[in-house]
């Protein structure tokens, strides 16, 4: 919804007592008013402080004064531009300098602290003019990007001792945690500086030390590690976490700001911020998830400038200040005393909002245990000295067709390819049923289509050291049970400990050892005598299974994927003000699953599933926070503001313009309870040219239309 107005001020003047700007060489070892030099032939012109990572920016210009040829202030370029240039009167490359505001009721305030970069000349046949433009100290953030880590011995992630090393500062990689315990930070008695640092993702302890880095842990390491304050301090590292959380309802729960309403830690997304400053590492995580950071300069109690970084949320949950514009009301005469603003321009764009979010996941992996069938047809006379040694591995790699697969093929056939169904002695194409791994839903449907789904070589079940088991292939001669078949807990097994390797494109197994006849099974457990020798007799007991050479039925132990995704889904809320749900889909699969045991399997009999890992709550959480970053349209525009004003800064809200009763409120829903939510200052400007001081207030850092 475009929109602007203009006014002209010049009936009533918006006019006051300007206030003094000095520009001043800055002397860091000197006391008191000593540490600045004034410089009486440097005017500033601009000073710009912006949203995200970017130094505070001032524009300067030399007064070039030929009156008196006698001074020792250059009065042209020549004796600027070269890079031997000095004296009192000359700023050099790096120079430090403080832009000092007085104003006209005494006090004085530190407007920029930085370094002179970027000189200047412009040469016409009338005139000419030298400027540079000036960086804030936080430039200095820039000098040093990230290049190593800080990383706690893995055999005592608690206490142990912190080395930086030269691996990648990659956080969360490949969905693995890998930061230090909660509660153990450095520095952990001190909760205003304290932070977590990295350890080795692949630890295999339990219980488990790791814990993943959450958007508030990230932002204290890469403060904590990487900015040395040398000229920019670092905020309260204590409020950091909770700042940074993602708040608000799940679908169908209390609104947005309301006191009741949930609050989850946002996971960081593998993400390597390696070679980048730590400004831009710190402004990829914080834009993601809709916070914003700033860089502010004021002064120290003794009147030394001092810089700080700041973070800030810019949702409806922002607690930050709220100021209003100001304007007369219609048909009143413009009075400076009721009136702040000379210029507004403003533009809504709704084309912007992103209010329904779904973060796709990893698939839910499940482990199970299958009965397996004969993905072959045998054949009475197999077992037969000479018919035997076609099915000998040096002699298939000439063989064709079944074969190859005779006597060592054991498939699930969960896509319906075929098997043999030894109960019926016939051939089936039957699909394996999923339903008991894979539920219907409430209404009856389906969860899962019929397709190849190869098991996993290891399980979600660990041993008692917490690490992962393998998948293991047993044997049953007393199971009845149909096959091929989700196991239901039927029959005496014995585990097989070797001869056979997971099929790669389904879900079976390959018998890989030389004579399928003579299968080396591990240790016997049971008490078959045809068994005692550990060796299976895998032609025979399925071609001619009369005693002592009984059928035998393989179970297989693995973890196969599910067809659905974790419910990481939000839509629209009444806060939204477009009446259309537009949803965007964010790729998670690399950080956020569920692995979970089926019930009546090898690890677990009991009736109901068991859950070992379960990301739902950080998906969901991560979808909240994307959309209360994107829900409501981004307000575009800037307001001219006559005279340098200090009140508004870079995070603040802007609720509504006075006078007109002008609501700036982005998002609706009052009366469901939604808190305002108001567009967000992301640069303020002031300027001291042209004879004038103003101050330019920009709402937006995208589509701005400049206000003069």
């Amino acid at each position: 919804m475009p929109g602007s107005f203009d006014f002209d001020p010049y009936d009533v003047p918006l006019s006051g007592p300007a206030a003094t700007i000095r520009v001043c060489r800055y002397i860091p070892d000197a006391e008191g008013d000593s540490r600045y030099a004034v410089l009486p032939n440097v005017a500033c012109e601009r000073i710009r402080y912006t949203e995200g990572p970017e130094p505070p920016t001032a524009w300067f210009r030399y007064i070039l004064d030929d009156a008196d040829p006698a001074g020792i202030a250059p009065v042209d370029f020549g004796g600027l531009w070269p890079l031997g240039s000095a004296g009192p009167y000359v700023l050099g490359n790096d120079e430090r300098l403080v832009v000092l505001a007085t104003t006209p009721d005494g006090d004085t305030h530190v407007l920029f602290d930085g370094f002179a970069q970027s000189p200047q000349v412009d040469l016409s046949p009338q005139s000419q003019r030298v400027s540079f433009l000036a960086l804030g100290v936080a430039t200095r953030c820039w000098d040093d990007p990230i290049g190593s880590r800080l990383q706690r011995h893995a055999d005592d992630p608690y206490h142990g001792e912190l080395v930086l090393v030269d691996l990648p500062s990659r956080f969360n990689p490949d969905g693995k945690a890998n930061c230090t315990p909660n509660g153990y930070d450095v520095e952990q008695s001190n909760p205003s500086v304290r932070y977590p640092v990295f350890l080795d993702p692949n630890v295999d302890r339990d219980p488990d030390p790791r814990s993943y880095w959450t958007l508030g842990k990230f932002v204290r390491y890469v403060l904590g590690v990487y900015n040395d304050q040398a000229y920019v301090l670092n905020p309260d590292f204590d409020r950091l976490d909770t700042l940074l959380q993602s708040r608000g309802p799940a679908p169908g729960a209390l609104p947005v700001g309301d006191d009741s309403g949930s609050a989850a830690d946002v996971v960081v997304r593998d993400y390597d911020a390696t070679n980048s400053p730590w400004p831009e590492a710190l402004s990829d995580q914080l834009d993601l998830a809709g916070f914003g950071l700033r860089f502010s300069t004021g002064e120290d109690a003794d009147g030394s400038p001092r810089s700080e970084i700041e973070i800030y949320r810019k949702d409806a949950n922002a607690a930050g200040p709220v100021r209003d514009l100001l304007l007369p009301n219609s048909g009143t005469e413009l009075k400076p005393a009721s009136c702040n603003v000379a210029a507004l321009h403003l533009r809504r764009d709704s084309n912007a909002i992103v209010n329904a979010v779904t973060v796709e996941t990893a698939q839910r992996r499940v482990e199970a245990s299958f009965v397996l069938a004969p993905g072959f047809r045998p054949v009475i006379g197999d077992e037969s000295a000479a018919q035997r040694v076609r099915f000998l591995r040096g002699n298939l790699a000439a063989k064709t067709g079944e074969d190859r697969r005779k006597y060592r093929y054991y498939v699930a056939d969960e896509v319906g390819d075929g098997h043999w169904d030894a109960l019926h002695a016939e051939w089936s194409m039957s699909a394996l049923n999923l339903s008991d791994v894979f539920p219907n839903d409430e209404g009856g449907s389906p969860t899962y289509v019929k397709r190849s789904r190869p098991g996993s070589a290891t399980l979600v079940t660990r041993d008692s050291e917490g690490r992962p088991l393998r998948a293991q292939l047993a044997l049953s001669r007393d199971y009845t049970g149909p096959a091929p078949a989700v196991w239901d807990g039927s029959g005496d097994w014995q585990p097989i400990t070797g001869g056979w390797q997971l099929l790669e494109d389904r879900l079976g197994i390959y018998i890989v050892v030389e004579d399928p006849e003579c299968w080396p099974i591990g240790d016997y457990t049971g008490d078959r005598p045809q068994e005692a020798s550990c060796t299976l007799r895998g032609v025979s007991s399925q071609a001619n299974p009369t005693s002592p050479n009984t059928r035998f039925h393989l179970r297989l132990t693995t973890v196969i994927e599910d067809d659905l995704m974790l419910p990481a889904s939000v839509d629209a809320r009444p806060a939204s003000p477009t009446s259309f749900a537009r949803r965007r889909r964010v790729d998670g699969r690399d950080h956020f699953a569920l692995e979970a045991v089926a019930s009546r399997s090898l690890y677990n009999p009991g009736a109901d599933p068991k859950i070992f890992r379960d990301d739902a709550s950080r998906a969901l959480a991560w979808a909240r926070q994307l959309r209360a970053a994107h829900e409501l349209p981004p307000t575009i525009g800037a307001a001219t503001v006559p005279g340098l004003v200090t009140a508004y800064r870079v995070g603040d809200r802007i609720a509504r313009i006075n006078g007109r009763d002008v609501a700036l409120q982005t998002n609706v829903g009052e009366a469901q309870g939604e808190v305002p939510a108001y567009p967000v200052v992301t640069a303020v400007s002031w300027e001291f040219a042209a004879e004038r001081q103003a101050t330019i207030i920009e709402l937006s850092d995208a589509g701005i239309e400049r206000v003069d």
